[in-house]
């Protein structure tokens, strides 16, 4: 079974700019180094939303929360260990 980094990093890799994705890593900085888009972004938190069955709340749509996989990752598991 695949991680939660693992399975974060293959939702980014769907999302990001095809030109990007031979560079990216689950360290990139998504936010800093323009990987993604406020429009990724969106895209990106309704996918997550749907694969973990979660509800992201507007106040964690942070740039923290956002810049890289691993911070994703522990936004997503704070959110299904508080009862999604």
């Amino acid at each position: 079974m695949a991680t939660m980094n693992e399975r974060l990093f293959d939702l980014v890799k769907r999302i990001v700019d095809p030109r990007y994705k031979d560079s990216l890593t689950v360290a990139s900085r998504l936010l800093e180094e323009s990987l993604l888009d406020s429009f990724g972004l969106i895209q990106l938190v309704a996918e997550i939303e749907k694969e973990f069955s979660i509800s992201i709340k507007t106040e964690d749509l942070t740039s923290q929360n956002f810049s890289s996989v691993a911070d994703m990752s522990t936004l997503v598991e704070r959110t299904i260990a508080n009862g999604k």
